[in-house]
């Protein structure tokens, strides 16, 4: 894929035939043959998380655990709340 363009990909079935294909040296013609027609929009639009193109950023790599909701709003506010208590200390200590 990155004969086509510089493109991350989730590490599913449509990912391993990408590599394989890298791997043995494949043609641009082969890598856009193997890509095809509607490939982003079949794992994108219709959710086939195994044979569609599921294209990942940068900031994939900075996910360190999975977190529910509930406790990503509870760190938020715990983090807020740190925060505030440390804007008053400074305008207090003022």
């Amino acid at each position: 894929m990155k004969q086509l363009s510089p493109t991350r990909l989730v590490k599913n079935d449509f990912y391993k035939h990408v590599e394989e294909a890298e791997l043995r040296g494949a043609s641009v013609d082969e890598l856009q043959t193997l890509l095809g027609h509607g490939r982003a929009k079949l794992g994108i639009f219709e959710g086939d998380l195994f044979e569609g193109e599921l294209e990942i950023g940068q900031a994939a790599s900075m996910i360190k655990r999975l977190q529910t909701v509930d406790e990503v709003m509870k760190e938020l506010i715990e983090d807020y709340n740190t925060a505030l208590r440390r804007m008053q200390d400074e305008l207090n200590w003022n």
